[in-house]
């Protein structure tokens, strides 16, 4: 014999009232919950959002992109250094030293083997270049840049840099030939010496080329150079004394755009 369903407070049945009608859901029936196989759980189907055809084009487009770009890299290869116009000498120089050594040891084509030259090789040519005739390689940091102008040329024929175990043989290398690695004193020129130079040089028109070269940390060899300091290098500036009365002040600045270079730009 069953029960009659148990009344529930008028008080508690408002709250289910009110709980079940803020979230959306029904209420449960007594007589089913007394039955908890009569509950069927109602499951939530899930929208499948179906993939565009635009994505699917876009990542395409995208990749191709990518495909592209690393094939223009890869035929421009690595970046080379843009070096000045007297380094430039120096490796055509050095160039020229190279195909002589090839030909008096019978190495075939000079770019052949520059570009498949090994650490042995290089430390033959550099040998070679101290023992040769009329030689005046006598201290160390001269051997390290022709070194480093021939690792230059490699790396411009050769398209590629080279290998980090080669560099490393011969810069540990090049101390044990034995050249002189001792530093060179190099005397400051004192104000007062400065004087007696200028107070001689006046009349040759040499002192302002010395006074440039003393301000502004430049060889005088520089300033007459190639590519010499010309007057629209040279601007005066005047200024108004700050204190009523005295002297204006003059500016002089020079424009060192041709002759000074720094981290491969030209610098005025």
């Amino acid at each position: 014999m069953s029960l009659p369903p148990q009344k529930l407070p008028r008080r508690h049945a408002q709250r289910r009232t009110l709980y079940h009608g803020r979230h959306k859901t029904p209420p449960l029936d007594l007589s089913s919950a007394e039955n908890p196989q009569a509950i069927k759980p109602q499951a939530k189907k899930r929208q499948k959002v179906p993939i565009s055809d635009a994505n699917d084009s876009s990542a395409a487009s995208d990749s191709d992109s990518d495909s592209d770009s690393e094939a223009e890299f890869v035929v421009a290869g690595p970046n080379l250094a843009n070096p000045c116009d007297e380094t430039k000498a120096m490796m055509k120089r050095e160039e020229q030293m190279w195909k002589l050594h090839c030909k008096k040891i019978r190495k075939g084509d000079p770019v052949a083997a520059l570009k498949g030259a090994t650490a042995e090789d290089f430390k033959t040519f550099l040998v070679w270049r101290k023992a040769r005739k009329n030689s005046r390689i006598k201290r160390q940091a001269t051997m390290s840049t022709y070194w480093h102008v021939l690792s230059m040329n490699y790396q411009r024929t050769a398209k590629r840099y080279i290998d980090e175990g080669i560099m490393a043989d011969l810069r540990n290398w090049i101390p044990t030939l034995n050249l002189d690695d001792s530093e060179v004193e190099k005397s400051a020129l004192y104000v007062e010496d400065l004087c007696v130079l200028q107070n001689g040089l006046w009349v040759l028109q040499e002192s302002p080329i010395n006074i440039f070269a003393g301000c502004t940390s430049t060889r005088p060899a520089a300033l007459v150079g190639k590519i010499p300091l010309l007057y629209e290098d040279i601007e005066f500036q005047v200024f108004p004394p700050l204190i009523k009365g005295r002297r204006p002040a003059v500016r002089l600045i020079l424009n060192l755009q041709h002759i000074k270079r720094s981290g491969r730009k030209k610098k005025p």
